[in-house]
This record gives structure tokens, sequence and C-alpha cells, in this order.
């Protein structure tokens, strides 16, 4: 009995729950003691736990995030351990099988329903042939619309909405299935004609026409941060991250012309950044602060020739970055509002502080590199909304030459001149 009782542990420590507790999960509780791998693209210490997941066998697998460079990925000993845990259970199924070849089954078994096997796997790879021309044929309209001179970003979001709408049963091939499935979606108005354009772009390339549905974005007003909020939120988050969002804050480019910015379009000597514009927008060149040059100068050329973008991770992926990093920080803060700042907050943000600045169009204008006024129109009425209540103005008056000089650069205006003297004024911030 006490034979027997052995056998049972042993078995149970090499097939059970405890060869599990001694071997996996003490690695598992060695890494959730604190013990966290390298970044295996940086080589940083410096991770986040992000979440966890589990392998086919249940086997609970750690996730990091790299606060420097954003790579996730597995803990490798979780993966180790997930991988012996399946090589185990191939060896016993296998042992299993060929036990079973010795057993002679005589019992019969009762068929009240049959299956046509082969017509079912018939119409298995029928379904699968066509989910596989699905994937072809967006891809194929990807490249399409890249010989065509569409924008990359246009690319990325025209593909992924058609993924989505085949994903949620519209069959590309029939425009009526395609008007239904937008229809259905609690899409915003712009959304919707962001699809239906995309649609439309897949029946050109294929050939095809539809009488498209009549979908417009409503026009609003975007959303203008505080300046301390926008601060709070750079100071926030990860080095990488601060600096890419106080570039956009203090240039006003978009976040793709960001995205490509390359070493070389940096002059540390002048201070100052040439853009490359997307969008069919103005190259310009524009000037940064010292604090923006230091920052810039103490980030890691691990990227070669670019600035920002991560070959293996495109923009999306590190705008989902900033979501979580955002998220952080507004939790920290509880504040609401931190939540609604983009990529693109920044520059509506610039855009309206410099015309409230300056009161001059055609600077703000050449800032932004709009080719048309009526888009810089919009940083006009964002000024006048914004600031109308500020009435109360400072006044300085002027007797000397370096007096006015003073004035003129501490950002007063000049109103009038009195008995031979020069008056001056200034909004209160």
């Amino acid at each position: 009995m006490a034979e027997l009782t052995q056998q049972t542990s042993t078995a149970s420590r090499i097939f059970g729950k405890e060869a599990g507790s001694e071997n996996g999960e003490s690695e598992r509780l060695r890494g959730s003691a604190g013990v966290s791998p390298l970044c295996p693209h940086c080589g940083s210490n410096k991770l986040w736990r992000d979440a966890l997941r589990y392998s086919a066998f249940g086997d609970k697998i750690q996730r990091w995030l790299c606060r420097d460079c954003g790579v996730r990925f597995s803990d490798p000993n979780d993966v180790k351990n997930a991988w012996s845990t399946r090589e185990k259970a191939e060896r016993t199924s296998s042992n299993v099988i060929k036990a079973s070849d010795d057993l002679v089954i005589t019992r019969q078994i009762c068929v009240t329903e049959t299956k046509n096997l082969a017509a079912e796997q018939q119409t298995t790879e029928v379904l699968r042939r066509n989910e596989t021309d699905v994937k072809g044929k967006i891809i194929e309209n990807a490249w399409w619309m890249k010989k065509q001179g569409y924008s990359e970003s246009t690319i990325l979001g025209r593909s992924k909405l058609l993924r989505i709408l085949a994903k949620r049963g519209a069959d590309l091939y029939d425009p009526e299935t395609v008007k239904t499935i937008i229809a259905k979606q609690q899409w915003s108005e712009g959304r919707k004609a962001n699809a239906v354009d995309a649609y439309s772009t897949f029946l050109r390339m294929v050939g095809g026409k539809w009488e498209a549905p009549r979908y417009k974005g409503i026009a609003k007003l975007p959303f203008i941060p505080k300046e301390t909020e926008i601060d709070q939120l750079i100071s926030g988050c990860s080095k990488r991250m601060a600096t890419f969002l106080q570039s956009l804050k203090e240039t006003g480019m978009r976040s793709g012309e960001a995205w490509q910015l390359k070493w070389n379009d940096i002059d540390f000597e002048t201070n100052t950044v040439r853009i490359t514009p997307e969008k069919n927008s103005n190259p310009r060149i524009v000037h940064i602060s010292k604090k923006l040059v230091g920052m810039l100068g103490t980030l890691p050329k691990n990227y070669g020739d670019r600035v920002f973008s991560n070959p293996q991770q495109p923009l999306d992926h590190y705008r989902d970055n900033f979501c979580q990093q955002r998220r952080r920080v507004a939790n920290k803060l509880q504040s609401s509002r931190m939540l609604r700042i983009t990529f693109h907050t920044f520059r509506r943000w610039k855009g309206t502080i410099e015309y409230h600045r300056t009161k001059d169009i055609l600077h703000v204008m050449q800032l932004l590199g709009h080719k048309s006024i009526k888009n810089t129109l919009l940083y006009v009425q964002l000024a006048e909304e914004l600031f109308k209540e500020e009435q109360d103005y400072i006044s300085k008056v002027a007797k000397s030459e370096n007096e006015i000089c003073s004035l003129v650069e501490a950002g007063f205006e000049y109103v009038c001149e009195y008995e031979g003297h020069k008056i001056f004024k200034k909004k209160k911030y």
C-alpha cells in the first residue's frame, strides 16, 4: 500500500499539478515577483506589465510594454513554459493513441443521422477561398491606390474600412450589401462618408459602378485645450512620446509629417526644422525652442536616419501607444478634458494661438503649410470664440526710443500718440 501511494505521488509530480507547480508555476511566480526581462528591441529594463494572455493549454503568459520604445512582447520564460506544456501534452496524447491500437471495440454505434462529409468539406473550402479572395482584393486595391499616387495615410485608412465592412458581413462584389452594412453602423456621418469613398475607390479598381449613398460630415468646431493641459500631458508621457508631442506643439506640423522627420531635417545650430509636407501642403521651415532642441538631442538614434518612425511600428500603433499614456495621465490628474486631446489637436492649438498672438492670417497660413486660405479661416473663428471674453488691456506710455523698443518686444501694440507720447496696449492673459 505504501508502494502504491509512492508511485501515485511520483506520477502526479510527473504528469499532474505538482509538476507544474515546481517548474512552470515557479518560473511564473519569479517573474511576478519583480524580475522583468529586457526589451528585445532597445534593451531597456523600463517596462510596464501589459496584461496576460493564455496559451491553448491554459498557461499564463505575461505581456510587457517598453516605456522607452513602445514595443510589446511576451515574457520569454512564460513562452518557454507554455511550449514545454504543449510538448508534454503531445507526448501524452501519442502514448494514448499507441495504447488504443491494442484495444478491440465490439460495441455497435447507432447512427440516427448521416452527413455528407464531402459536400461539407467542399463548402468549407469555398468559404475559405472567398475569404482569401476578399483579403487579396483589399491588398490589390491598396497597391492600386499606391500606383495612383494616394498618400500612405489614405491607403491605410481606406483599406482598414474595407476590412471592417467585409468582416461585418458586406460582400464587396455586391454594392447593395455594402450600403446596408454602412447604414447599420453606429458611426458618425463623416466616418460613413469615408467608408463610401473607400468603397468607391475599390469599385474604380475592379471596374464597377454604384449609386453612392449621400453622407456628409457635419462641420463642428474642434476642441482646443489649454496650454497647461498640453504641458501636463507632455510631461506625463515617456521620453520619446514627450519629444514627439513637443514637436507637434511648437511646429504645428501634422503627425504624419513628424513621423517621417529625418535627422538631417533638424538644424541644431540655427534651431530650425525643415518640414516635408503631406496631403499636398507647402514645405516650410519652423523655428523651435532650445528646450525642444535639448529633447531631440537626448533621443537615441535607433531608427537610422529617422527621428521617430520605427520601421516595425506604423503610425497607427504609435497612436494607440499615445492613447494608453494619455489615459494614464488623465486618470492620475482626474481630467476628462485631456482624453479629448489627439495628435491633430496640437496643430489646431498652434494655429489658434498664433493667430490670436499675431492677428496675421497669412503668417498662420504659411506656418501650417496651407495652400488655400479657406483652410486657415477656421483658426480665425476659433481664436475669436476662445478669446472673445478677454477685453481687459494693460496700457503703457513710452516717452523715449528705448521704452518704445522694450514695449514692442514685450508684445505691446501701438494705439496712438498723445501730447508727444506714444501709447501702447496689451491684452491681459
